[in-house]
């Protein structure tokens, strides 16, 4: 009797990455959400920080919410911002525009 094989763990992880890929969501969402955040807060969000807010709200997790946060805290330094003073604007923009929880708080 011949032995069954068992899948590739890595295999699997790769093509359930491939089927919730975080770039299926439409770029128009995007625009749409800048208007949204700066209507319902008064705050105007540039695009890139906008993609990253896109992502977070129409992907299931908090761990999305945390990596939102850490990847627009990584764009306020690269812009000038204090360490503490981008994860605080960062974790303030995640949680006015989507809500919950993130671990980041």
């Amino acid at each position: 009797m011949p032995v069954e094989r068992r899948k590739d763990p890595n295999k699997v992880i790769a093509q359930r990455r491939e089927g919730n890929n975080l770039r299926n969501i439409p770029d128009i969402l995007i625009p749409i959400w800048q208007i949204k955040i700066r209507e319902r807060f008064g705050i105007d969000v540039d695009r890139e920080i906008a993609r990253y807010i896109v992502l977070a709200a129409h992907e299931e997790g908090t761990w999305k919410k945390q990596r939102a946060v850490r990847k627009i805290e990584d764009i306020l330094r690269a812009r000038g911002m204090s360490r503490d003073a981008s994860t605080k604007v960062a974790v303030d923009v995640i949680k006015m525009a989507i809500g919950g929880k993130s671990r980041e708080e």
